[in-house]
Order: C-alpha cells, then structure tokens, then sequence
C-alpha cells in the first residue's frame, strides 16, 4: 500500500510540474504576444509624426543650407563634405536661384517688375525660370525623395517596417509634402499654378487656403521673407525651427514690414499677378517701385 500511495505521489507531483510548466509557457507567450501587441500600436501610432518630423528636417536643411548657401559659411559642415567625398576643398553653394527669388520678392509677398529690378545682374539668372524658384517641380520633387530615402530608411528600419512600408511612407510624404507647397508657394508670390505636367499639383488643397493652418504657414513665410531669409526656414512642416531657435513671431516681425502688408491690401493667393503685372508695364501702365527695400535685397544678393 505504501509502495501505491508513493507511486501516486509521485504521479501526482509530475503532473503538477508538467502543468505548471504548460502555465509557465502559456504566460510567457501571452506576455510576448502582448509586448508585441503593444510595440506595434506604438510603432503605427508614431509613424505619422515621425514622418512628418523628418519632412521638417530634411526642408530645414536643405532651406537654410542649400537654397540660402548658408553651407558657404558652415565650416563643420564644410570639413564633414570633405570627409566623405575624399575632396580637399568643399564647393561653393549657389542656391539655385532662390536668393535672386528673395532679392525680387517684396514683403507683401508680390513679386518686383520694376525696371531697376528688371535689368539688375541678379534677375538675369531668373529668366527662364518660369516659377522664379518658387515651385516643386517633378525633378525637385524626385530630389527630395532621394533625400528622404537617405535620411528615413535607418530610422522606418529601426522601427520594425520593412521595405514596402517604409517605400509607402517614404513615397507618401514626399508627395503630400510637394503639394502642400505647389498649393501654397507658387501662388502667394501671384505665380501660376503648377499643373500636373510640370509638378505634383496642389489644387485639391487650395479649398483650405482659409483655413488656420494655411494662414499659419502663410504668415510663418512671410516672415522668412521680411527677415531675409535668416529664420522660419521651414515652409510646409514648421517644427525644426522651434528646436533649432531660428523661428520669429509675426509680432516680432511684421513691425519691419516696408510695404503694406495683409489681406485688406493684397489678396493672400493672386495666383497669375505676376504674369499680370508683367502685362501692365508692357502696356506702360505704371507698376510701383518700392526703392527702400530693393536696396536692401540687392545688397544680400550682392554678399
């Protein structure tokens, strides 16, 4: 009997740890399932404003140290150039014209037909450029993807998201990126709108151009203008320049206005005033001229 109730025992203590060690596993599976659960709402969640932090990076850089040419002056960004090309000295950064477009561009936002502006070195490099620099065209918009390819892979990957995930958000961002900007860019300086052709175009976005976020970003540009391109760098995705100190308030700005500024004197979107106005000087209707603040400009393009 004693041998019986031992071997019993001992079935029943088996028993017990198999079914402990079942539980065990059980747990540790949901606590897995669970954690994964977890990491991928995160990861959905984040995915929006991660991408939208990046858009706002690679605007801000490309901005401030490309169409400003402020990597003439950046010696640490200079020396890094030199690091990975092997080359001994860095080239010089032109902008492609968007200095010239600064040195035309009134702060109103409307841009300048007067003849001193006219026959000036620097309008010269923006004949033919029939958006004076203003607008995402297909090839800027193939650059800009390229740069986000560059700067979102290591950070999608790290992540978790793999390779048609990461080409959908890449792809998408971009896209929405450009059209924001053809549908605010282009007309507030009185230029066309970009039509498919030439550009991702903008004009299912211009309904909300009376919105707040258009007026925000509308002002946060005009900014950029009126301080002469030494802060607001960013156009469509205002953040980097909260972190990096470059942002200025319009109250701080807007007293150093030189012309009227505001939706009372010039509309906020006159798309085709430009081509417009070129009209009514040709007709030798008069076209103000605003000496002040040509000066100026011409003075930084100059430098």
């Amino acid at each position: 009997m004693r041998a019986v109730s031992a071997r019993n025992a001992s079935a029943l203590f088996a028993e017990r740890v198999t079914n402990a060690k079942s539980a065990t596993k059980t747990n540790r599976r949901a606590r897995v399932a669970t954690s994964a659960s977890a990491f991928e709402v995160a990861r959905v969640v984040l995915a929006a404003p991660t991408m939208y932090a990046l858009v706002s990076a690679n605007e801000y850089v490309t901005h401030r140290y490309y169409q400003h040419a402020e990597f003439n002056k950046n010696e640490t960004l200079k020396k890094v150039w030199c690091t990975l090309t092997g080359k001994k000295e860095a080239p010089k950064i032109g902008g492609g014209g968007h200095i010239e477009h600064h040195a035309e561009t009134l702060d109103d936002m409307s841009l300048r037909v007067d003849d001193k502006w006219m026959k000036s070195e620097p309008a010269k490099i923006l004949v033919g450029n029939k958006y004076r620099g203003t607008a995402f065209n297909w090839d800027v918009t193939g650059l800009m993807l390229g740069q986000m390819v560059i700067t979102c892979v290591p950070v999608l990957s790290i992540m978790g998201y793999g390779f048609v995930a990461q080409a959908a958000l890449i792809t998408t961002s971009t896209l929405v990126h450009a059209a924001v900007w053809n549908s605010l860019h282009p007309a507030m300086h009185g230029l066309n709108e970009i039509p498919m052709s030439e550009g991702l175009s903008g004009a299912w976005l211009n309904r909300y151009r009376d919105s707040k976020y258009y007026d925000y970003l509308y002002l946060n540009h005009t900014g950029h203008h009126v301080m002469s391109g030494q802060c607001n760098y960013n156009v469509c995705c205002p953040l980097v320049d909260h972190m990096m100190g470059t942002y200025v308030e319009p109250e701080n700005w807007m007293p150093k206005t030189r012309v009227p500024f505001g939706k009372e004197h010039r509309a906020f979107y006159p798309a085709g005033e430009y081509a417009r106005n070129l009209a009514a000087k040709a007709a030798g209707k008069v076209v103000e001229e605003f000496d002040g603040q040509a000066s100026v400009d011409e003075e930084l393009v100059a430098a």
